[in-house]
């Protein structure tokens, strides 16, 4: 999903759970995960075009599906699951529970709002599939099965 949908999902969840909670350490919390859970994204950016930043072309490759391989680190279900996990056998505190809705409300509207497979934000899909973009995202030669 491109930025300014993941900004104005992540502020209208924010708005929601203040509503909520009355916290705005919470709501902030929520705020800044939805967003910059997507930092994950340099990664293939640097990987790809060296640690040279040109922020223009960054948005304009990742936007479109043009790196060669795709690893998304934390755009995956099985750290989602493991974070989770996490959370509930420790005290949940305002900053963690924000987080998790974050997280989980980021990856489903990447799911289903991004040209994905059903497996694609399955790291150990991507990892089988070599990371190859066109083999993961319903693009390329290889579309959407």
């Amino acid at each position: 999903m491109k930025l300014t949908s993941h900004i104005v999902i992540s502020f209208s969840i924010s708005v929601f759970l203040y509503a909520m909670f009355r916290s705005y350490i919470l709501a902030s919390a929520s705020f800044i995960f939805g967003i910059f859970v997507d930092l994950d994204h340099f990664f293939e950016y640097f990987n790809e075009y060296g640690l040279t930043l040109d922020i223009k072309k960054f948005f304009q490759v990742a936007e479109n599906y043009k790196f060669k391989r795709t690893f998304l680190f934390l755009h995956s279900w099985e750290l989602f699951f493991i974070f989770s996990f996490m959370v509930f056998i420790t005290s949940v505190n305002e900053i963690l529970f924000g987080i998790f809705v974050a997280y989980a409300i980021h990856l489903l509207f990447d799911q289903f709002g991004n040209l994905s497979k059903p497996l694609s934000y399955s790291f150990i899909y991507r990892w089988k599939k070599d990371f190859l973009t066109e083999k993961i995202w319903c693009i390329g030669s290889h579309g959407c099965i």
